[in-house]
């Protein structure tokens, strides 16, 4: 029997905690799973082919979705933490990171994003803070 983990596990194990979904080059769904789904309240009917935008908090600035266009656009990661909004109004905020996927010729054919919630993070500012404070002094020096 062998210890390697196979890829199914990888997604399996990634399907179950993180937030994924892909889209377009415009920006519309084209794959939601599960867990998007249910954090979301919206079926993956009502959010295939649809804006990504659908679940964008009204308070996030214009710029940072500008600023991650222009970074997935010219071929990079982009990495934030934003609030989304759900179907019923809940807001969930998520530690993001969205990428281009590229065919076989390496053109960029799709993004995929892929988030972890972290509303558990709102109520625990001390851990939060404690973190940043070692960060800090770590890249202080």
């Amino acid at each position: 029997m062998s210890n390697s983990i196979s890829h199914a596990q990888l997604l399996g194990a990634l399907d179950n905690v993180a937030v994924i979904s892909t889209t377009d080059l415009q920006g519309n769904i084209t794959y939601a799973n599960d867990l998007f789904c249910k954090l979301t309240g919206y079926a993956r009917e009502e959010l295939i082919g649809q804006p990504h935008s659908i679940v964008r908090h009204p308070a996030v600035p214009k710029a940072v979705y500008k600023d991650m266009w222009d970074t997935i656009k010219a071929g990079n990661i982009w990495t934030g933490i934003v609030p989304n909004l759900g179907k019923g109004g809940g807001v969930y905020v998520v530690d993001t990171t969205v990428q281009p996927l590229r065919d076989e010729a390496g053109q960029i054919n799709a993004y995929i994003s892929i988030r972890r919630v972290i509303n558990d993070l709102m109520d625990n500012f001390e851990a939060v803070e404690f973190c940043k404070e070692q960060f800090d002094d770590y890249y202080a020096n």
